[in-house]
C-alpha cells in the first residue's frame, strides 16, 4: 500500500498562479514532498516520454487543468489512455475547473484514470480524503 508521502505530484496548469497557489496548499498539507509542475500539458507528456521507469516506480498524481491552450485536459487525457497500461496504472488523474460544467465532468469520467473532478480553487482535504480512500483499496 503506497502512503501519501511517497506520492509524485505532477500540476499541469497554464495559468501560473494556479501553480503556486496549489504547490502551496500541498506543500501546507505536508501531503507529499514530491509535486512537479508544468505551464503545458505538452511539457508534462515529454516529461512521462523521457522519464518512463521513474513514472512506472511510482504513484502519480496529476491535477490537470481542463482549459489550457494548444493540448487541453482533454486532448492530454487521450494522450495518457494510449499509454501502455502498465504506464497508465501508475497514473491517477483529478482534472481541476475553474467552472465545473456537467458535459465536463461525465466527459472527464469516462476515462478510467480520472479519479474526480474537482472546482478551483483546490480543496485541499477534499483531495487528502480522496486520494487516502483511493490508496486503501
Amino acid at each position: 500500500m503506497t502512503s501519501l508521502s511517497e506520492i509524485q505530484f505532477h500540476l499541469v496548469d497554464d495559468n501560473d498562479i494556479d501553480i503556486a497557489v496549489n504547490t502551496k496548499l500541498l506543500q501546507l498539507a505536508q501531503i507529499s514532498p514530491s509535486i512537479f509542475s508544468y505551464s503545458s500539458a505538452g511539457s508534462f507528456l515529454e516529461k512521462i516520454a523521457e522519464n518512463t521507469d521513474a513514472f512506472l516506480t511510482s504513484t502519480n498524481v496529476v491535477l490537470l487543468d481542463i482549459m489550457m491552450p494548444n493540448i487541453n485536459g482533454f486532448e492530454c487525457l487521450e494522450r495518457l489512455s494510449q499509454l501502455p497500461e502498465d504506464l497508465q496504472s501508475h497514473i491517477l488523474v483529478f482534472m481541476l475547473s475553474s467552472s465545473i460544467d456537467r458535459n465536463d465532468i461525465r466527459r472527464a469520467e469516462s476515462f478510467p484514470m480520472v479519479q474526480k473532478v474537482l472546482e478551483k480553487p483546490l480543496d485541499i482535504y477534499s483531495l487528502k480524503k480522496s486520494l487516502e480512500g483511493i490508496l486503501e483499496e
